[in-house]
């Protein structure tokens, strides 16, 4: 094979590459704002070849929305499953969080604007974040050793997620030492919160 040529994608390479500049396109401009056309000239491939991998326009944003909502899942649960005490469950958690969105900058834009809309593409993303919030919630019940009902730690769960996910999105890409500090201070916020029930 010369310099000059390329080298063919196999399947699962190719729709990862499709689905990273579909994140790029989609978060830069919305879904309305992104044509099949526009992807698959910023992807290098023909109309045909993303056709081949994705039927439709909504056929590609929902396997990215799906895919990054599980990726943050993912990692969200790995971090509170851990085998540490619950603080450090926390903090690995939130750094989660803002590992992903530091990654993963367009398709958490996404996410929030899927998760937030009340016209939801997929009922897959409000099932991980349920999952995700019942995690959390999982770990303030077993914290506060029954001092809260069930639906009192759903309730918090909610707010410390919406907590984090604010938080993490406001200097994306930033120094890490500093979205470190960042993710500390909110688990100080949080453990002493907790503590206090």
């Amino acid at each position: 094979m010369s310099a000059t040529q390329k080298r063919r994608m196999r399947g699962p390479e190719r729709r990862a590459q499709l689905l990273d500049v579909a994140r790029q396109a989609f978060g830069r401009s919305g879904f309305h704002g992104v044509s099949m056309e526009e992807v698959a000239r910023e992807a290098g491939v023909t109309k045909p070849i993303l056709y081949d991998h994705f039927d439709s326009k909504e056929a590609l944003y929902l396997a990215l929305i799906e895919a990054d909502a599980l990726d943050l899942e993912d990692r969200v649960r790995a971090a509170l499953r851990a085998p540490t005490g619950n603080r450090e469950r926390i903090r690995a958690a939130y750094r989660a969080y803002f590992d992903f969105v530091d990654e993963h900058a367009e398709g958490f834009s996404l996410f929030l604007r899927e998760s937030v809309n009340p016209v939801q593409l997929s009922p897959r993303v409000a099932q991980v974040r349920e999952r995700i919030l019942a995690s959390v919630a999982d770990l303030i019940a077993k914290e506060t050793g029954g001092r809260v009902s069930d639906v009192e730690a759903v309730t918090l769960a909610a707010g410390l997620v919406a907590m984090v996910e604010s938080a993490a999105q406001r200097t994306p890409g930033g120094a890490p030492e500093e979205r470190r500090r960042q993710a500390d201070v909110l688990v100080k916020l949080t453990w002493r919160g907790i503590a206090g029930l």
